[in-house]
């Protein structure tokens, strides 16, 4: 597919190239380039915040709609995908919920491989990073070179590598004074936070281990279209295929090690140890199967971790996908004072009509108009180290030490 390009991403796109070229390290410097302003945008005098869409999916979509419904001020400029299908359905989506909001005309939807880069090239302020998970670490590191504030979904990366790039891009936005948030939106569900600040306080004594357990069903399966090749029929069903999702635990369990790591107080563990699972057997049922019947989507199953902590304490994970059963999750904090429900608030959010993901994407976009950096990027890539630790550990089935992230070298341009 063929991509097209605005010129307004012509205008910039040599700033960010020569800034790429020498790497994250110096990335203060794209700032002036791009006209980001450091006090926020009203500070600068003006009152639009310009925002592009990178991933069309349901998730993408949604994040922007709640970035449109969430503040006036919001404008969505930009969008690219890969696939020109989903970008249509996602334009109409955005046509209909955003209203005014949706300010995209033709020539600003970009589609194909590439199409991200015209979105990051563009003059918009924020980007909204929602491709599948393998692409997300490059993206958020142009991103912030490109002096722009990042929404990055969850999870951020599925190896160790794309992690150790996500880092280096959170801090080359520190330095920067950008914004950089994640779809991470437990900490932003007031409930919850009650809870974590009782159990921080020591009203119920310190915990001592906790346990997230999530048995759910199957993820969606998209059937191969009539013109798809292997390969688009495999991208567009990423969430079955680890080295595209990271596989259950790296994908599905992120917000729930958040949970689990902030009520243990953010600290690392010493190592991640696999646990052995009765009900991770695999559904024996066939599968489907791609274009020309190769390449078969992975049977169902599951693992479990142990994470251990250097004071004694321990956080065991478990995520397995249980084909036609209804879903099983619990999630316990076991302190001193009695076992802590740490999904009991985030599960009954609907009925308080609280959307954490919305307040989240809320709290971002009105942080860049006041010129207040919002900063997730502690606890992104500690949830994605602990799940892509974890996932390694049960693959080599022995104990992984936990290690600093490999170093990210300069970017290509």
């Amino acid at each position: 597919m063929m991509r097209t390009a605005s010129a307004s991403s012509a205008s910039v796109r040599s700033d960010r190239r020569s800034f790429l070229a020498r790497s994250l390290g110096g990335a203060a410097t794209a700032v002036a380039a791009t006209g980001v302003p450091l006090g926020g945008l009203f500070a600068a005098g003006r009152e639009r915040l310009s925002i592009g869409l990178v991933g069309c999916g349901g998730r993408g979509t949604g994040a922007a709609v709640q970035a449109a419904l969430g503040c006036p001020a919001v404008e969505i400029t930009c969008l690219a995908d890969r696939f020109a299908d989903q970008l249509a359905g996602s334009a109409d989506r955005l046509e209909r919920l955003a209203g005014a909001a949706f300010r995209c005309p033709p020539e600003r939807r970009h589609v194909g491989a590439d199409a991200w880069r015209s979105v990051i090239d563009s003059d918009v302020d924020l980007v909204i990073l929602a491709t599948p998970p393998h692409l997300r670490p490059a993206q958020a590191a142009a991103a912030v070179a490109a002096g722009k504030h990042v929404w990055c979904e969850t999870p951020a990366a599925v190896d160790l590598a794309g992690i150790g790039l996500v880092a280096t891009a959170c801090a080359a936005a520190r330095r920067m004074g950008l914004s950089f948030a994640s779809g991470l939106c437990s900490r932003h569900d007031p409930d919850l936070a009650a809870v974590m600040a009782r159990i921080h306080a020591g009203d119920v004594g310190r915990p001592r281990a906790v346990v997230a357990r999530h048995e759910i069903g199957l993820p969606w399966i998209r059937p191969a279209g009539s013109t798809w090749s292997a390969a688009e029929w495999r991208l567009r069903n990423w969430i079955w295929f680890a080295d595209l999702a990271g596989g259950p635990l790296v994908e599905h369990h992120g917000d729930a090690l958040d949970r689990s790591l902030w009520a243990l107080g953010d600290v690392n563990p010493v190592c991640a140890i696999p646990v052995p699972h009765s009900t991770m057997s695999l559904d024996a049922r066939p599968t489907t199967a791609g274009p020309g019947g190769g390449d078969r989507l992975p049977q169902p199953g599951g693992l479990a971790v142990r994470y251990a902590f250097a004071d004694g304490r321990s956080l065991t994970a478990v995520v397995a996908r249980r084909p036609g059963l209804p879903d099983r999750i619990v999630e316990t904090a076991r302190c001193p004072g009695g076992p802590i429900d740490l999904r009991m608030p985030v599960a009954t959010a609907a009925l308080r009509r609280v959307d954490p993901h919305a307040a989240a994407m809320q709290r971002l976009v009105r942080g860049v108009l006041r010129g207040d950096r919002i900063d997730d990027g502690d606890a992104l890539v500690r949830v994605g180290h602990a799940a892509v630790l974890g996932r390694l550990a049960c693959e080599a089935g022995h104990v992984l030490p936990w290690a600093p992230l490999p170093a990210a070298g300069p970017q290509p341009v």
